[in-house]
């Protein structure tokens, strides 16, 4: 390179990291003009004086050549780019692989070996060390140190001034604190909070911050483009996208007058729980009441047997209940303990049919009722087949196949207006989720006999909706459907299937779903019930309670004032 064309660059700092980053810079044909530090040690750089500049920087000078902060410490890094008013430039070891998608802060600089990988994002005086892996969609934010030999898989959210140790891994979607600290070595499962500490393999914190843990509640809207992308990314990073809390599935059950809203509790800087709800306007638009979507919701936590979270979610729900005007709340739980230590009053509003999955298709047979054995049978009998689409097999005409059978069966049973979804909403809620579902059929002559919608979760599947035309019940394709999906989910390692309840418990639906599980402990379905404001409440519905459940006794509807 011509020395005229050389990029010139100054340095502060000039330690063992300095003999580093002067590596990188002399690798890429780079000029150093100067260098400054409080404590000069001049035997490391023979060749270049060393200017001493006093702690406070007075003296140092501001203008001149873009600087690279050559600390190690972040803290002391943090420090001095605040007191300094100059130029910064990002640089890269020659050997190291940057993606062109990835965007670098300045300041920063990325050291020999080291690979950041596409649609990186990483703050400015960030140092990724030696021989570091950055692997795709990483957020690493400003004066983070990642160690040698480190490896942060795909989705890593790294926060301001973390420390990462060398040869440390941390696994795909994980969050490290606020100037938290993870050991050398370490392999950390689980969000680490701010200021933490964490060493070995598996991660396990040692220290904390000393005041404890910090709540921070905050209410959202999911509105704009850029709030619906937001709500996704967290409910896909932390809560691996529950389909019951997914925007598609939210937005159906929104009515113009509605309001799309969710909590979100941070503990430590950290996501932990999320709740979507709809904020609605009562009369004048004075006062508001919330209610959660139909099917299982609620509070969606990190950890819901952690029942201080719990605790602290309602405290500061309430808090900000009353602040707001918010006069009541209606809540639809989910089967996984969400309702526990909630501020309200419960209701068992439903027994739903949730059974274990055996390891084998022989225990899972036993398991049965002899009703299903005798019904497989006869459907074997009648020749019926079986197929189960996922992920990306869900075509619109598997879709359209469904919603037809669905559709017949919804007329069958002259059933409500809520319950008849279009195509339109299968298809939106499935294209944009698609391994969160499966579709399976049941066919008489190449004929679907039967269907039937399902919700993955993780390990549990859920029957969302189905049907089964008419003219083939004699060939019992409902129970060949359901002895087939739990062949399939044996076969892959799920462990429950939640069928759900009847229209009331112990009616006809509930016993054609249990005699799958006859030996399993049902789930109880729990809503909660809340009055905020009383006095409000009570002029608004014209009569007086004391409580929620004065309500359910006398009218059966909450709350009172909405009642048909």
């Amino acid at each position: 390179m011509d020395e005229s064309n050389k990029i010139k660059v100054r340095l502060y700092g000039a330690g063992g990291h300095a003999h580093v980053i002067i590596d990188t810079l002399k690798s890429n044909g780079y000029e150093i003009t100067d260098v400054f530090d409080n404590a000069p040690k001049n035997s490391l750089f023979a060749s270049l004086k060393v200017e001493k500049i006093d702690s406070n920087f007075k003296n140092f000078p501001n203008t001149g050549n873009p600087l690279i902060i050559a600390i190690g410490n972040n803290k002391i890094r943090k420090k001095i780019a605040a007191l300094l008013d100059v130029d910064y430039i990002s640089i890269k070891h020659n050997s190291a692989i940057v993606s062109t998608s990835a965007k670098i802060g300045k300041g920063t600089v990325i050291f020999a070996g080291a690979i950041v990988q596409a649609n990186s994002a990483i703050g400015e005086h960030v140092i990724i060390n030696s021989g570091a892996s950055v692997d795709h969609d990483a957020k690493i934010e400003d004066y983070v140190h990642i160690a040698p030999q480190v490896t942060l898989c795909g989705d890593v959210y790294i926060k301001e001034g973390a420390f990462i140790g060398a040869n440390s891994v941390i696994i795909p979607k994980i969050t490290i604190g606020k100037w938290a600290t993870v050991g050398a070595g370490s392999v950390v499962l689980e969000n680490v909070p701010d200021y933490a500490t964490v060493v070995g393999n598996p991660g396990k914190i040692i220290k904390r911050k000393k005041n404890g843990k910090k709540y921070d509640l905050y209410v959202k809207k999911i509105n704009t483009l850029e709030e619906i992308e937001t709500y996704k990314e967290l409910l896909n990073n932390y809560w691996d996208n529950n389909v019951y809390y997914t925007y598609e599935y939210l937005k159906y059950y929104e009515n113009e007058h509605d309001q799309l809203r969710y909590f979100l509790l941070n503990i430590d800087g950290i996501p932990n729980t999320i709740m979507p709800f709809y904020l609605r306007d009562i009369k004048d638009k004075t006062y508001k009441d919330v209610i959660t979507p139909y099917g299982y919701g609620g509070p969606l936590c990190k950890n819901c047997d952690d029942t201080k979270v719990l605790t602290k979610f309602w405290e500061l729900v309430d808090k900000w209940y009353c602040k707001n005007n918010i006069v009541s709340e209606f809540v639809r739980f989910n089967l996984n303990g969400n309702h526990n230590n909630y501020s309200g009053e419960l209701t068992e509003t439903l027994l739903n049919v949730k059974g274990e999955i055996k390891e084998t298709e022989d225990d899972q047979w036993t398991a049965f009722s002899t009703k299903v054995r005798n019904n497989y049978r006869k459907a074997k009998q009648h020749n019926l087949t079986f197929k189960l689409y996922e992920g990306n097999e869900i075509t619109d005409s598997v879709i359209e196949n469904f919603h037809k059978v669905y559709i017949e069966t919804m007329d069958r049973n002259n059933a409500k207006e809520i319950y008849y979804f279009p195509k339109q909403y299968f298809e939106n809620l499935i294209h944009a989720n698609p391994n969160s579902f499966a579709i399976a059929k049941s066919y008489k002559d190449n004929v679907v006999a039967s269907v039937e919608l399902i919700i993955i979760n993780k390990a549990t599947l859920y029957a969302f909706l189905g049907g089964t035309r008419a003219k083939y019940f004699e060939c019992r394709p409902n129970d060949y459907l359901r002895v087939e999906i739990l062949k399939w989910a044996t076969k892959n390692s799920k462990k429950y299937y939640v069928l759900g309840g009847g229209l009331t418990n112990g009616d006809g639906l509930y016993k054609s779903k249990k005699v799958f599980f006859p030996k399993d402990e049902d789930a109880v379905f729990y809503t909660g019930r809340k009055i905020i404001n009383k006095e409000v409440y009570n002029l608004l519905s014209n009569k007086t309670y004391s409580s929620s459940k004065d309500c359910n006794e006398e009218c059966n509807y909450f709350p009172a004032y909405r009642r048909p």
